[in-house]
């Protein structure tokens, strides 16, 4: 099954063409799939089950969660299959069961509250990944490619409302296009942008929020501390 280290490296974009290629296999294996081909469902379940669960885990924020609702996707999407349409493309519609499922089961569970950071200070104003605080607000998307910020990530990401986390993951995670971010998220192109756009910023402040309660406690922590010579 997937393994959990989900904001570590983002994927970059397939050119057009192989994407095209790529589109007309699924659509290929759909097509056995339909014709009594059990083997053609179980090339699709190994293409895509790491890409839907980590979708899924970037909105509920729970591993065991997001591997039982990865299941029920795939459940779904077995049962649905003869019902495909061919001018869709397989992995959009997949995502759009995906980021359906993830939104349904934020909804209907109660979350744990906010957590502040996990991670220790750094010893250094630049963090490991090579970014320093005020670029990362700056530009909050690189969070999304360092590996070592994952956690913080995961923290800030499940502060922000479920539309901006789909925004997010889909954008920074996925990699999608805006075309095809309105596509799953079943809107007009302009309202997918707008909804990036929005999250982006929800995202920042958070972000921002976050390194300042940081360093407000830190500064506490050590104003209350004794000093032993």
């Amino acid at each position: 099954m997937p393994h959990e280290e989900t904001w570590s490296v983002v994927q970059s974009r397939p050119e057009n063409r192989e994407r095209a290629v790529i589109a007309e296999e699924d659509s290929a294996l759909v097509t056995r799939f339909v014709r009594g081909d059990s083997a053609a469902f179980d090339t699709l379940f190994s293409r895509y089950q790491d890409y839907v669960f980590h979708i899924i885990y970037g909105v509920v924020g729970n591993t065991e969660e997001a591997r039982d609702l990865t299941q029920d996707v795939f459940l779904q999407v077995y049962r649905s299959l003869p019902k495909f349409r061919h001018g869709s493309r397989f992995a959009t519609w997949v995502y759009r069961i995906a980021m359906n499922r993830a939104v349904d089961a934020t909804r209907s569970a109660k979350r744990r509250p906010f957590l502040p950071f996990l991670s220790e200070p750094s010893s250094s104003s630049e963090s490991v990944s090579g970014y320093s605080p005020e670029e990362l607000a700056d530009e909050p998307e690189s969070l999304f490619i360092c590996g070592e910020e994952r956690q913080e990530i995961q923290h800030i990401l499940m502060e922000c409302p479920v539309a901006h986390r789909q925004a997010l993951v889909l954008r920074y995670y996925r990699d999608l296009s805006i075309e095809e971010m309105a596509e799953v998220m079943d809107c007009s192109v302009t309202a997918a942008k707008v909804r990036l756009h929005r999250a982006r910023k929800v995202f920042k402040d958070l972000y921002e929020k976050a390194q300042s309660s940081y360093h407000e406690a830190g500064k506490e922590k050590h104003n209350a501390s004794p000093i032993t010579r």
